[in-house]
């Protein structure tokens, strides 16, 4: 469950609260049409995230990088020319404003495109390594998946709300924006700088990857900064609506007022729960999450005649057993055994054709990858599929399981 709110929250925060808040300028004093170039905006982006999505599940030609850049670069000249025009949102001649909104159009077709992709493709991951979708634990991602996503529209509607009080004059709200947009502008161009030298289409200049470098592991203060202004946008409405005289020429009106004002306040004190909670869910909830795992360390057995035999007592106690045999090269090849039944045992190598060589240990009766968090049906330990481990060929004989170092001899290059 925490894995898809801290998931989630980091995908979408950002752009949901620069769209909010982007979507309440538009509503300042512009008539209802220029409010669909958002609309429309969105919905292209979506049916390019969709379209990349299918492919992904049901081809192999969908190269997410090649997607990126197919997305970002458009969108920061989009937010370029946003920002040099920007100024004149709520003035200047008809064509003017039409080149805005054009900007406009442009640019939440590739926030929405480059965002939605994940929080389509998330539910797919939901049920790794299960046999069935009957279990708790997959309840709980599919909790912490739409509870995710309540939160973030929550979020969303009340920062729209409160950034469309009239409390907050436009003098305040669009330096707010650019400084959003720009935000996630150099979010944009650190991401294409990464696909590019990932993918080795520009040289490897040091005055470049010293400071991406640097930048990288501290990608999610991008989000901290527009949190920031978010909450001080919140702030600042607060103190203007507390200080604010109640004007009406009779009680009617005055009470009009107060309750206008409560609403807004109740709307930035939405925004700033929300907002306290997403903090809690991407740094303390993801310290949680990414706490190391201690594993004691795997016993090594002796090899006899090219077998090795583990003795069926030293196993039958439920609980998962780590070994490690030293290959002909010293590579460390560790496999796995734990009781599954009375007669059954689940044997296998320490390691998935999906996560690699990463492991797995046991969380109370769960079996558990220590690289993706996904809980292994005990049951099906063995056999192949999903994240399971890689399964051993072994026999049980004369009260102990047998395997052939030949065979874990073959399996070496998965731990190198």
């Amino acid at each position: 469950m925490l894995s898809y709110l801290i998931k989630v929250t980091n995908n979408s925060l950002s752009t949901i609260l620069a769209m909010s808040l982007l979507l309440s300028v538009l509503y300042r004093g512009e008539p209802t049409r220029k409010k669909t170039y958002l609309g429309w905006g969105a919905a292209i982006g979506a049916a390019a995230a969709l379209m990349y999505a299918v492919l992904k599940r049901t081809t192999g030609f969908a190269v997410r990088e090649y997607y990126d850049l197919g997305v970002l670069l458009p969108s920061i000249v989009a937010s370029l020319g946003l920002l040099l025009t920007l100024w004149r949102i709520f003035t200047g001649s008809k064509a003017y404003r039409f080149v805005l909104h054009f900007f406009v159009l442009c640019l939440t077709a590739g926030w929405t495109a480059y965002v939605l992709p994940d929080l389509l493709l998330y539910p797919f991951e939901f049920a790794v390594g299960m046999d069935t979708i009957f279990n708790t634990d997959f309840m709980y991602k599919v909790i912490g998946y739409l509870l995710a996503l309540l939160v973030l529209f929550l979020v969303g509607a009340a920062y729209f709300s409160a950034a469309s009080s009239d409390k907050l004059p436009p003098g305040l709200i669009l330096p707010v924006l650019a400084l959003e947009i720009l935000v996630i502008g150099f979010f944009e161009v650190m991401t294409i700088a990464q696909i590019l030298l990932g993918r080795n289409m520009i040289p490897r200049y040091k005055w470049l990857m010293k400071p991406l470098m640097w930048l990288l592991p501290r990608a999610d203060g991008f989000m901290y900064v527009l949190m920031a202004l978010a909450a001080v946008l919140c702030v600042v409405l607060f103190v203007r609506v507390k200080s604010a005289a109640l004007e009406g020429e009779n009680p009617a009106q005055r009470r009009k007022a107060r309750a206008g004002a409560k609403r807004q306040l109740r709307w930035g004190a939405t925004v700033v729960t929300g907002l306290s909670l997403a903090l809690l869910v991407v740094t303390v909830g993801q310290s949680y999450a990414n706490r190391a795992v201690e594993l004691s360390p795997p016993l090594e057995l002796p090899a006899a005649d090219g077998k090795i035999v583990i003795p069926l007592e030293n196993v039958n106690d439920g609980s998962l057993h780590r070994f490690v045999y030293k290959a002909s090269d010293g590579t460390g090849v560790r496999y796995i055994v734990i009781r599954k039944s009375e007669v059954a045992y689940g044997v296998g190598l320490d390691a998935c054709d999906v996560c690699g060589a990463s492991g797995y240990y046991q969380r109370k009766d769960q079996v558990v990858c220590i690289l993706c968090d996904v809980v292994m049906n005990i049951s099906t330990i063995g056999f192949p599929g999903g994240c399971n481990p890689v399964p051993l060929k072994h026999s049980i004989k004369d009260g102990g399981i047998v395997i052939e170092t030949s065979i874990l001899e073959a399996e070496k290059r998965r731990f190198k």
